[in-house]
């Protein structure tokens, strides 16, 4: 997965109709002693509610759960899931979840499989599972190739709506879109170093907004919301925040063939109200970098100044850029001739000014 725009045969067609299937399974050697009704509580509602406003009402995530714990065929650790999974194990995985839940489910009525483990699997990172075209799972008819397994990270209580997080991300990888924090950190405090909480597909722990640039992709954003630069001049608009479903989203400078800086407004509002600070948000973007190693780049205003924000808000905390008091106004990149300047700021949003000197 990467940030170029050309359909994948990979991915789920964005669409209106994101319809989910939640089963719920344990093994012999974990048996299962939660509620399945809480755990569907826990990681649902949120996450359709999110779906809702990200999208602008344009695509909807709906669940069905299946209230009743399934036996998996082999038992927990037997499925190589305790050091990450390779494709053939996670196929090997939801293929026997779909086994042992077919006589119950019609699986020909919806796009993806949700499969949540009871409580003490081996499963500790919930990861995405998705084929191309011919390598998914046949069942009832239909090919399943979109599905996201749950394990033990989901039943984090801090942050709060961490579950339900972690459901919008998954969702988002089969959706098509890459991961926004680096796959390759070794320290923790490197690991949201790229984009922070500024997009769920960086980090789930704020449960913030997808940025514009995704929403561009997935369609929720109209061409008409979106304003290019593409050579010397200047564009001077006034920019909605992303909770508002009207106006312009985002002005776009493309820097070359595969990168281009955007620059878009948030606000803390709606999904985006546990963010920690608000403003004029400029990343770049390069379609040629590939998940976990930085194809989203926030730039950011000033350096996050408190250890304590950092720890609630996440890295880059303090990146928009604004006009008052003590804020960064300015950006400016020589090397592409670009800079922006936040002109202001009303209920509509914030006013900025775009200027590319060159080519």
């Amino acid at each position: 997965m990467s940030e170029g725009t050309a359909p994948s045969e990979l991915s789920l067609a964005a669409g209106t109709d994101l319809s989910a299937v939640m089963i719920f399974v344990d093994f012999s050697d974990v048996r299962a002693t939660e509620s399945t009704a809480q755990l569907h509580n826990k990681l649902v509602p949120n996450a359709r509610a999110w779906y809702a406003e990200a999208s602008y009402g344009r695509a909807t995530l709906d669940v069905t759960p299946v209230h009743r714990w399934f036996r998996m065929a082999l038992g927990s650790r037997d499925y190589g899931i305790e050091n990450g999974l390779t494709f053939a194990e996670h196929k090997g995985y939801v293929a026997d979840a779909i086994a042992a839940a077919d006589a119950e489910v019609d699986f020909s009525r919806y796009r993806i499989v949700y499969v949540v483990a009871a409580r003490g699997s081996a499963l500790q990172r919930s990861p995405a599972f998705h084929a191309v075209p011919g390598d998914g799972i046949s069942v009832d008819g239909v090919e399943v190739r979109h599905s996201a397994t749950f394990g033990e990270d989901v039943r984090e209580v801090s942050p709060p709506r961490y579950g339900s997080n972690v459901v919008v991300h998954e969702t988002g990888h089969l959706l098509g879109l890459p991961d926004l924090y680096d796959g390759t950190a070794t320290d923790y405090s490197r690991l949201f170093r790229f984009t922070g909480d500024w997009d769920t597909m960086g980090s789930t722990n704020t449960g913030a907004h997808f940025l514009a640039w995704h929403k561009w992709k997935l369609g929720w954003i109209d061409q008409t919301q979106l304003t290019c630069l593409h050579g010397p001049g200047e564009v001077t608009a006034t920019i909605s925040p992303a909770a508002t479903a009207s106006g312009l989203k985002a002005i776009v400078v493309p820097t070359g063939p595969s990168t281009a800086f955007v620059i878009e407004a948030r606000r803390r509002s709606g999904q985006d109200a546990r963010l920690c600070e608000e403003g004029v948000l400029i990343y770049s973007v390069d379609a040629l970098v590939h998940s976990g190693a930085g194809p989203i780049r926030v730039q950011p205003a000033q350096r996050d100044r408190h250890p304590d924000l950092v720890e609630s808000c996440g890295a880059l905390y303090n990146a928009p850029f604004d006009r008052a008091a003590g804020e960064n106004a300015h950006f400016q990149n020589r090397a592409a001739g670009v800079t922006v300047e936040v002109l202001g700021s009303n209920r509509a949003g914030y006013r900025v000014r775009v200027t590319r000197s060159w080519l």
